[in-house]
């Protein structure tokens, strides 16, 4: 059994088409309303601080340590990459804010090696206007539905998003962990059934991670350079 289920859907195939047909990222919409929340020093944060920086946004639950750490690992990348950026801004709003206070916040930042890094905003908010926000104004899932022997079953999606200086939310999304799932489905079933994994074209889909990063730093320089998709 395919450990992500992934490999052969037709979404997965078809978001690759379309990606290869233009590079650049394009916008999705902009962010015409503000966001109010408390960052990890419990100081006021307003997404009006986001006007004029290039901005990776991720949905944060700490609960989700484990599926967080790809998006968060790579943003921690560009960060160390441009330390000297002040126009660069790393964003995590919570999900869980009952339990992610700004202090829990604060640790995580520092458990990640960021937490003296000032373009860095872990944000707590009412849960309601939280999730909205990102589901409806960043246009970033958080929550997906896997298959499993005991029928569908829910968890948390980790998903990076760009975000320019006009506060224009921009596509391509990234979900790292589910390159990382692809790519061990394809090693599997290279292993398990050469036939299969033929048909399936599964040699091409071994380096999905290599290539989803790749891919990601290549959409951040076409944004600092202001190079977007037109429509």
């Amino acid at each position: 059994m395919l450990i992500g289920g992934v490999l052969v859907t037709m979404a997965y195939r078809i978001k690759h088409r379309e990606d290869e047909q233009d590079s650049r990222p394009h916008v999705v919409q902009r962010l015409t309303e503000v966001f109010f929340g408390r960052d990890q020093n419990n100081k006021a944060f307003s997404t009006e601080q986001l006007k004029g920086r290039i901005t990776l946004f991720t949905p944060l639950s700490l609960r989700e340590e484990e599926r967080m750490m790809e998006s968060l690992k790579a943003m921690k990348e560009v960060a160390l990459k441009f330390p000297e950026d002040e126009k660069l801004c790393f964003l995590g709003i919570t999900v869980d804010p009952e339990q992610d206070n700004p202090e829990l916040l604060k640790a995580a930042l520092e458990k990640l090696g960021v937490g003296g890094d000032e373009r860095w905003f872990f944000v707590q908010a009412e849960e309601e206007a939280a999730r909205g926000y990102i589901r409806h104004k960043v246009r970033a899932e958080f929550i997906e539905s896997i298959p499993s022997p005991a029928g569908p079953r829910k968890r948390f999606r980790s998903t990076l998003v760009f975000i320019d200086e006009n506060l224009h939310v921009l596509a391509p999304a990234f979900d790292l962990n589910r390159a990382r799932e692809v790519a061990l489905d394809a090693q599997k079933i290279l292993s398990e059934d050469p036939g299969e994994a033929k048909r399936l074209g599964a040699s091409e889909r071994i380096d999905d991670v290599e290539r989803a990063l790749e891919r990601f730093h290549e959409v951040l320089q076409y944004i600092r350079d202001g190079d977007l998709k037109e429509g």
